[in-house]
């Protein structure tokens, strides 16, 4: 990378390294270091952007490992604002092996958030790898010890051999503080090379597929968006798009709204009571009904009636997922904006094809999937209208996360 420009904000005393702007699937962010953030293109794992505190010692030192050791100069130079050019061009450029580590764990994480098994222990497994990779000691140590403690607890654990080698791996990072957990997790692995159907999360993309191609994305009724942020993946699983995330139906002549979500693996359903659906009028900042979700059989569900049938506008309401009630509603275009990454999202994932999460679709399911996925996105943006945004060229996985938990789908 030769187009790293600098820049200092003298309010909050950081330093910005600005690299190319990401792309129609946003950032993946990562905090390595106190007083310094990251931020990485989703689809090719590009640096984004860099922000640190310009006299942060674990900053500077993060940054030396990243930059070389002119970015310490870069760094005091940088500190005086009265001698810092805004935006000026660095003569800068990533170590690329410690990027590419550091990418690709942000990029773990930023998949996991919104993975329909979210849950699973595979996650921190391979992200301990990837960050004894980038030289984050702290982070490897506790995912490694998580990963030994959930992977080991049986007396055997057959999967194949990339797996394999991610669960030794992580027992070797996790031997000096927790040896008896490692020693039982190297004892446990067989390696198998059968991949056997998950018992769990199964899904079928050829019919995900056919209703996204009878433009189901927009039925008569309101729209929505399950946003990660505000209704996490442990609770509510997702599903593979957008538009399995929830269910939503407008019912009784446009005065009830009845929405569902499906409890994440091993989830609490009494934990569901603390979340909330509700239905908002981004235009007027207004909601217009709230209700708390409760168990319906397998699923969670809400449902409010509305005091008046909803009017021919409806589809310019949206069902969100909150925490707190009392949330200030976000405008029509943040709606779009967050449904535009989620779309990229899926089609990201649907790129990956990962097999333990449908196992009995084939490729060409999985590669209609993404190109559809791409083509919501897109809309999403052109919606929002102060960005012009195309379909990633190539739609080949960049080297990056293997997500394992979601190729053996527990």
């Amino acid at each position: 990378m030769n187009d790293l420009r600098l820049s200092h904000e003298p309010e909050t005393g950081q330093v910005v390294i600005d690299g190319r702007p990401a792309g129609p699937a946003g950032e993946a962010g990562l905090a390595p270091a106190e007083g310094v953030d990251l931020a990485f293109d989703r689809v090719d794992g590009h640096l984004v952007r860099a922000t640190a505190d310009a006299g942060s010692a674990p900053a500077a030192g993060l940054l030396t490992r990243l930059f070389g050791p002119q970015a310490t100069s870069v760094l005091r130079e940088a500190e005086s604002a009265e001698k810092a050019d805004t935006a000026r061009p660095l003569p800068l450029s990533p170590e690329p092996g410690l990027c590419a580590a550091l990418s690709a764990l942000a990029r773990l994480d930023a998949a996991r958030a919104t993975s329909p098994v979210a849950t699973s222990p595979w996650w921190v497994a391979e992200a301990a790898v990837l960050a004894e990779a980038a030289g984050l000691r702290g982070r490897a140590l506790a995912d490694a010890g998580r990963a030994v403690r959930a992977l080991g607890l049986g007396d055997r654990l057959a999967v194949p051999g990339d797996a394999a080698r991610t669960a030794l791996a992580a027992a070797d990072i996790a031997a000096s503080t927790e040896p008896g957990a490692a020693r039982q997790l190297r004892e446990s692995i067989v390696v198998n090379e059968r991949r056997h159907p998950p018992d769990r999360v199964t899904f079928d993309v050829a019919a995900e597929v056919a209703c996204l191609a009878k433009d189901c994305v927009r039925p008569s009724g309101p729209q929505w968006v399950l946003d990660p942020g505000l209704a996490p993946a442990w609770l509510f699983r997702p599903g593979l798009t957008p538009n399995s995330d929830l269910l939503v139906g407008l019912e009784v002549r446009g005065r009830r709204v009845v929405v569902e979500a499906t409890p994440a693996a091993g989830a609490q359903p009494a934990a569901a009571g603390r979340w909330h659906a509700r239905l908002v009028d981004p235009a007027d900042r207004q909601v217009l009904a709230l209700a708390g979700f409760r168990e319906a059989g397998s699923r969670l569900q809400a449902e409010f009636e509305l005091p008046s049938p909803l009017t021919a506008d409806v589809s310019e309401t949206w069902v969100e997922v909150v925490e707190d009630g009392d949330r200030p509603v976000r405008s029509a275009q943040a709606h779009l904006i967050q449904r535009a990454l989620r779309w990229a999202d899926a089609a990201l994932r649907a790129g990956r094809a990962p097999a333990g999460l449908a196992p009995w679709s084939s490729s060409g399911d999985w590669s209609a999937l993404a190109g559809l996925a791409w083509e919501r996105c897109v809309r999403d943006w052109a919606a929002v209208g102060d960005k012009v945004v195309t379909v990633p060229v190539s739609q080949t996985a960049p080297p990056g996360p293997a997500c394992l938990a979601e190729i053996l789908g527990e």
